[in-house]
């Protein structure tokens, strides 16, 4: 009898597909660590490290500041933090990975996961920080929150850009300029579509608009790091 597996009308004999994705989690389970290890996390964390230094002021030496300024304060962290996110998809070795077995997305998720947790970690040490006095026990932590995030995310965005731009994989020579273009944009919008705004009657709305970008930069992320780059013809 022949030694080569029946075909069915349904497909290949039963078992075929199986190891091929079996391959695949092999695959991926074997550049997990490597990808780990090469992520940038030196930038993010000292970052992390002069955003809690911003805040600790007030802090050690007792002074009581008006709650807005305390939020100005935590918003220079979120900025610190998100310089050192731009860092983070900075890849040397691009040039040699073009041909791995795992889409490109799949290894920026990996290092997604280590800047989360160290960048999650300095923004939380900078709100213990601030949360010590007990003046600032009302602030809005979970929207100031949302504002991390969201440029945490318009960060990651950048990088991603930078990252498929540069031939060499070194993307924060573009994404920390781009950041900070848009956080100066940011900054210079009108009243009447700012996001940079006090506790007050325009809070709530202009928090709407923080979860709107917020949105549209996963949306964005997500479809630079799937879209395929062809090879120019000629």
């Amino acid at each position: 009898m022949s030694d080569v597996p029946a075909v069915g009308a349904a497909g290949p004999a039963a078992g075929g597909p199986a190891p091929r994705r079996g391959g695949r989690l092999r695959t991926v389970a074997a550049l997990v660590w490597p990808t780990l290890r090469a992520t940038r996390i030196s930038p993010l964390l000292a970052a992390g490290v002069v955003g809690v230094a911003i805040v600790s002021p007030p802090a050690v030496t007792g002074s009581v500041l008006p709650p807005d300024e305390h939020i100005t304060l935590l918003r220079l962290v979120m900025a610190c933090v998100g310089l050192g996110v731009t860092f983070v998809l900075d890849d040397p070795a691009k040039p040699t990975a073009e041909t791995l077995p795992v889409p490109a997305w799949l290894g920026a998720l990996l290092r997604a996961v280590p800047a989360a947790v160290v960048g999650g970690a300095c923004w939380a040490a900078a709100l213990l920080v601030t949360r010590s006095g007990p003046e600032t026990a009302s602030l809005p932590y979970a929207d100031l929150t949302r504002e991390a995030a969201t440029v945490a995310a318009v960060a990651f965005l950048t990088s991603a850009v930078g990252w498929r731009r540069s031939p060499r994989g070194i993307g924060s020579p573009l994404a920390a300029p781009m950041l900070l273009l848009g956080m100066t944009v940011v900054a210079l919008l009108p009243a009447s579509v700012a996001f940079l705004v006090d506790v007050g009657d325009g809070w709530d709305a202009a928090h709407d608009r923080w979860m709107y970008l917020l949105a549209g930069a996963l949306l964005a992320t997500a479809g630079v790091l799937t879209v395929r780059r062809y090879p120019r013809r000629g």
